[in-house]
């Protein structure tokens, strides 16, 4: 005998406590484990918290089996309801994070459903005044051992159809988790249905009147069996079954990082160098939805939900570098060969780009070197040879025209001497500076310049530049560089030699995966139309020629008195791709 609340209460013993205080005991130390040993893992919080809730249904069952008056059986038939109204909002925050609403637990929405639970609980604890929950209360010793005998008020069937919609809620949830989804949770899903129908069965027949045992609820002695199902169910299987065994001792040591989804895109886990890329706590990620979790790597986030599974690649500052990172996705399949996630594997290719940064400048010198030294040789063994030739042939006439006293031309000869020493002078130095190997080390735009201060010293005309700002040429492929600077001198030489201009302005615009190169001067003008049959047109042609050798577009026009303008426009979506990269890794 014992006093609660200042009242006093009696207790006899009755065989049939042992099963419900069984029962209980395994809910409590199924509590108490995951407190201690596993309340990391998915689900383990709800799960705690069912168990210590149906704990003090199964004890206050038991004690009010073993109560021998109405007020201590009514003290704890009222201490019940705390788990009559709170275990199915509990049970179904379980269900919810292993079916998609996980959402509802992190930022605790699944509250709402804990009001009128709680106005339940409020009006059950004041029932004497109101009689809402029960009435006409009185023992009943007509069984094995004495129960309450009771009439149901009006609120205690809106608390019971309320209870088991959550219950039916939740249950459906699992249905169709278990039947008509597949996902990484799946096992989960189907013991956690096994466990919760152990529960919800039990107590609905009680309450309609079905129950083999009539006199007395089941429902608390499936606690235990129903406890161990939905643990062995989280705590076996965890909240990853879709990643090999092999996970611990291989994946979190992988110099890359990874990344694992389910068909939701949430996160399941990532190993420690994608959380050190993505400056992310591991412990705080896990369930979160990928765009949550990515959100300083928009690339990335657009990667893992686009159903391209095509490699792709982004760029991110860490540690106050520039790394560049390539992005696998692999399918991960069950048993069954059905889709239950994907692996995303980002593996770092910094380096590599810097290698193929520097095997890009190889390409170019090389090329640049194979073009120099093919004009060098063609002429050398060409146009030098004749020049030479010329002189030599010039020098000997004038000097015949002297020794016969013949002084009536001699002007035009030595007119025609001079011309040809220094067009073959030119040639000689032109042949000189592009065997030079200190040429190869110039970029694009330094190329460029050099070109254009050539042109301005020997025509006295200043040309009006206009290039990108940090524009260096590495964004065009050697071949493109070669042909591209060939095409503007080729073109500056036309001016310089039969335009008689005096404004000269050349300009680069990099836009919409083009870069526009255009020369434009106010000269005398030319017939643009293609002619291999004047000197004029053949230098056109090779124009031509060499833009269609890099796929690029020219424009050409020009009218007598109006000046000329070539257009030359250049693809750069290939480079992009392979270039544009390496160039930014080597910034």
């Amino acid at each position: 005998m014992v006093l609660v609340g200042g009242e006093r209460v009696n207790y006899q013993y009755h065989p049939y406590i042992m099963p419900v205080i069984a029962s209980a005991c395994v809910s409590l130390s199924l509590g108490i484990f995951t407190l201690l040993k596993r309340r990391d893992v998915k689900g383990a919080k709800s799960f705690m918290i069912s168990m210590f809730v149906v704990t003090i249904w199964s004890g206050g069952n038991a004690l009010e089996i073993a109560g021998s008056d109405l007020p201590t059986k009514l003290f704890w038939a009222n201490v019940q309801y705390f788990a009559y109204c709170y275990s199915p909002v509990t049970l179904l925050a379980l269900c919810m994070e292993f079916t998609g609403f996980d959402r509802w637990v992190d930022n605790k929405k699944v509250l709402r459903f804990a009001v009128l639970p709680a106005i339940i609980l409020l009006l059950v604890w004041t029932d004497p005044l109101h009689s809402l929950i029960r009435y006409n209360l009185h023992m009943d010793y007509s069984g094995t051992f004495p129960v309450i005998a009771k009439r149901y008020g009006p609120m205690f069937y809106i608390h019971a159809l309320y209870s088991h919609f959550l219950n039916f809620f939740a249950w459906v949830l699992l249905f169709r988790e278990v039947f008509f989804r597949n996902t990484v949770y799946r096992k989960q899903a189907a013991a956690l249905l096994l466990g919760i129908s152990f529960i919800v069965l039990p107590n609905i027949l009680y309450i309609s009147g079905y129950s083999p045992v009539k006199r007395f609820d089941l429902t608390p002695v499936f606690f235990a069996p129903a406890g161990l199902i939905i643990a062995w169910a989280i705590f076996r299987y965890k909240m990853f079954d879709a990643v090999p065994l092999a996970w611990a001792t291989v994946i979190r040591t992988m110099e890359a990082g990874v990344m694992v989804l389910d068909l939701r895109n949430r996160v399941l886990d990532v190993n420690p160098f994608f959380a050190n890329m993505a400056e992310i706590n591991p412990a705080l990620v896990l369930t979160k939805q990928v765009d949550e979790v990515c959100t300083g790597i928009p690339e990335l986030i657009q990667f893992c939900t686009s159903p391209n599974m095509t490699p792709s690649e982004f760029s991110r500052i860490v540690n106050g570098q520039t790394k560049v990172y390539e992005v696998w996705i692999s399918p991960l399949m069950d048993q069954k060969g059905k889709l239950i996630g994907r692996l995303v594997v980002i593996n770092d290719i910094t380096q590599k780009k810097l290698v193929q940064q520097e095997y890009q400048k190889q390409q170019w010198k090389l090329a640049v070197t194979e073009e120099r030294e093919r004009l060098a040789r063609d002429l050398h063994d060409n146009l030098a040879q004749v020049l030479g030739f010329l002189n030599f042939q010039t020098e000997g006439i004038r000097q015949e025209l002297l020794n016969a006293g013949v002084t009536i031309a001699r002007p035009q000869i030595d007119k025609l001497v001079e011309v040809t020493q220094a067009a073959h002078a030119d040639i000689r130095e032109y042949i000189r500076r592009a065997r030079n190997s200190g040429f190869m080390d110039k970029n694009f735009a330094e190329a460029l310049a050099g070109d254009i201060r050539s042109f301005e010293e020997q025509s006295g005309i200043k040309v009006q530049l206009d290039i990108p700002p940090g524009f260096t040429g590495r964004e065009l492929k050697p071949l493109v560089r070669i042909n591209l600077l060939n095409i503007i001198k080729e073109a500056l030489n036309n001016i310089r030699k039969h335009a008689g201009a005096g404004v000269v302005s050349l300009s680069l615009v990099r836009a919409e995966g083009q870069l526009s190169a255009a020369i434009e001067d106010d000269g005398r003008g030319f017939d643009s139309k293609p002619d291999e049959d004047t000197n004029h047109g053949f230098g056109l042609n090779i124009m031509r020629e060499r833009a269609w050798e890099i796929g690029a577009q020219i424009e050409i026009v020009s009218a007598e008195g109006k000046g000329s303008r070539i257009t030359l426009l250049v693809p750069l979506e290939e480079v992009r791709r392979e270039d544009a990269g390496e160039s930014d890794a080597g910034r």
